[in-house]
């Protein structure tokens, strides 16, 4: 269960997620690089789902795939990759789920851009561009809502993300902080990272909801 936000405004392009994971009856905010942002050669990506996507990522980051050398220039590049994603997960990683055959089919959704562009990719594989925001995961509505209602008011993405992170968690009882943000800009690209979590001083972390309401309104007029 989580909650990912992407925000375009200004030409600034922000991807931000909660850190809840879920295990059964357990959930944990703390677990070591319990980011749910993956550095990518040329983009960020987040997903929604299980967890275990984020070992296969890391798992094709660490054995260099050539899937990893995606640039991601189009919505084609896009579904590209997870084509690729897709025929990996049957060859390589077809763990047994209870109740479905393999690991064969991708049950998560990602959330995917780069300094210009946002993707949502779903379960089907669909791949989609949205102009200006894009919310997935179990909190989407509510950050949708939020979005949809303050976008126009408030021009700084950031702050854009952080309110529709903070919306979903606070109505949502599968999205809790700490909300991790990222300004994603073109000089965050071009080179592999040192690991797939490798955001450096990109990242900022959020540990819990502080935003000042009386501030916020008063940007809005």
């Amino acid at each position: 269960m989580t909650i990912l936000v992407a925000v375009k405004k200004k030409g600034k392009v922000f991807i931000g997620a909660d850190r809840i994971t879920t295990f059964g009856n357990e959930y944990y905010t703390d677990l070591v690089n319990g980011s749910k942002i993956v550095k990518l050669k040329h983009a960020y990506l987040a997903t929604s789902g299980y967890s275990l996507l984020d070992n296969i990522i890391e798992h094709l980051h660490t054995t260099r795939h050539k899937m990893m050398e995606n640039t991601f220039a189009d919505r084609a590049s896009v579904f590209s990759f997870f084509l690729e994603l897709y025929s990996e997960l049957k060859k390589s990683y077809t763990l047994v789920d209870p109740g479905k055959d393999t690991y064969a089919g991708i049950y998560n959704i990602f959330l995917l851009v780069t300094a210009k562009k946002i993707y949502g990719i779903y379960n089907n594989l669909s791949v989609h561009e949205y102009p200006h925001y894009a919310a997935h995961g179990a909190g989407a509505d509510y950050a949708l809502g939020c979005l949809y209602g303050i976008y126009d008011s408030i021009e700084n993405a950031k702050q854009l993300t952080q309110i529709a992170l903070e919306a979903a968690c606070q109505f949502s009882i599968y999205c809790k902080e700490p909300l991790d943000i990222i300004e994603v800009k073109e000089s965050d690209f071009g080179k592999i990272p040192k690991d797939h979590k490798a955001h450096g001083k990109a990242l900022k972390t959020v540990s819990s909801y502080r935003r000042n309401k009386s501030k916020t309104i008063k940007k809005r007029k």
